[in-house]
């Protein structure tokens, strides 16, 4: 559970600014939004096309002293507070992680009750050829009933049934179901109830024991745990905020004179990207179909923000190459670097843990990437970690 702490570099600052903003509202626009034209979304798709062709260069390419006029930037008071851990934290921890993997028993004397979790094989046919469709068959599948995860009809119609038993469920799929060979189809499931199990409604030392923790086998030495785990993740949240915030502090006391076309263009192909690629994560999570124009313009509109999409990614970015550029003056004038090998060591971390079965060897994933993007994070940590010595972190008055 304990997290590592990175600094807010362009996707996530962009992404703090945009998601950070989100509403009910948001996603009945963002849904609304499905409903775009051709011609709209090609004339998106043109525009983002243009930015990513534009000339870039990056914080390096300058000479910073020339563009950048540091304030004071050490000696600064930090208001941060430490979070308390209570019980309360502990006992709601507890329940979540019990609830999400609560312990299970057979049920062998009755038919299926709303709540189980059954083990099932299943084989869907459409209804006029009883011909097999795709993806509709599985194998000891686990199914809990009442969580709505198939059709209307599916898990009702296994309420009742018995271990062993046999049943053909007609059912028929949505109008708007997303796989068009299915959309408003009948359909038959032929369903067989290989098992059922129950949660057991509280948590106990038997299920403590099941998670096989070296250090806990009781539920009290499990409430120590979470404890444990809950006073680091605060302690790295505490200095997560202390450094963001020491790094916002410096930044507000300098100015920039000029902000460069190219190393704007960069900043600005991060920042896109980054919202393209949450849009999709969206429609992957969510099912939600929107566009950048009109997901922003939702967010835009539930926080009160005027003007256009456009003057807010603008500002945006802007205040990202600022930022990016105030950073690496301070890195300049206080000899801090980093090296090749503290880039390599950090990417070959993401090849390792995400990537390795992506890519044949670590210099093909790496080739992939902009290396500068590793470098910029690795630079601000440092510089955070550096201006957090030299500041004053204060409790807030």
């Amino acid at each position: 559970m304990k997290k590592k702490f990175i600094l807010m570099t362009a996707t996530m600052l962009t992404l703090a600014a945009l998601s950070g903003c989100g509403s009910d509202k948001a996603s009945e626009d963002s849904n609304e939004a499905s409903t775009e034209t051709s011609t709209e979304a090609s004339a998106e798709a043109s525009t983002q096309d243009a930015a990513q062709n534009a000339e870039t260069k990056t914080v390096l390419d300058y000479d910073l002293d020339k563009l950048v006029k540091l304030g004071d930037y050490t000696g600064l008071d930090i208001e941060a507070a430490k979070t308390e851990v209570t019980d309360e934290n502990v006992e709601s921890s507890l329940k979540s992680a019990y609830s999400a993997n609560p312990l299970m028993r057979d049920v062998t004397d009755r038919a299926v009750e709303n709540g189980d979790t059954v083990d099932i094989d299943f084989e869907g046919k459409y209804a006029d050829t009883l011909e097999a469709f795709e993806g509709g068959t599985s194998e000891h599948y686990s199914l809990v009933i009442g969580s709505g995860s198939f059709i209307d009809g599916f898990e009702d119609g296994l309420i009742g049934v018995k271990i062993g038993d046999t049943v053909d469920l007609n059912l028929t799929f949505p109008e708007n179901y997303q796989a068009e060979n299915l959309a408003g189809k009948d359909v038959i499931f032929t369903v067989k109830l290989n098992g059922i199990k129950t949660a057991e409604e509280e948590p106990s030392d038997e299920w403590v024991e099941s998670l096989g923790l070296e250090d806990a086998k009781t539920l009290d030495e499990y409430r120590e745990h979470l404890r444990k785990e809950l006073e680091e993740d605060a302690e790295e949240e505490y200095k997560a905020f202390v450094m963001n915030a020491a790094v916002e502090a410096a930044v507000n006391n300098a100015t920039v004179d000029e902000v460069p076309e190219e190393l704007f263009n960069r900043y600005n192909n991060v920042v896109n990207t980054s919202v393209n690629n949450y849009i999709q994560q969206l429609y992957y999570t969510y099912g939600v179909q929107t566009t950048v124009d009109d997901y922003i313009s939702s967010l835009m509109q539930s926080n009160g923000i005027s003007g256009t999409v456009q003057d807010y990614l603008n500002d945006i970015v802007t205040q990202q190459t600022k930022r990016s550029m105030i950073v690496q003056a301070i890195a300049n004038k206080e000899g801090i670097e980093v090296t090749e090998q503290e880039v390599d060591d950090q990417i070959r971390t993401y090849y390792d843990s995400y990537y390795s079965q992506m890519y044949s060897t670590f210099e093909e994933f790496k080739a992939t990437l902009d290396t500068e993007d590793y470098r910029e994070t690795i630079l601000t940590d440092k510089v955070a970690e550096f201006l957090v010595e030299k500041d004053n972190v204060v409790e807030p008055q």
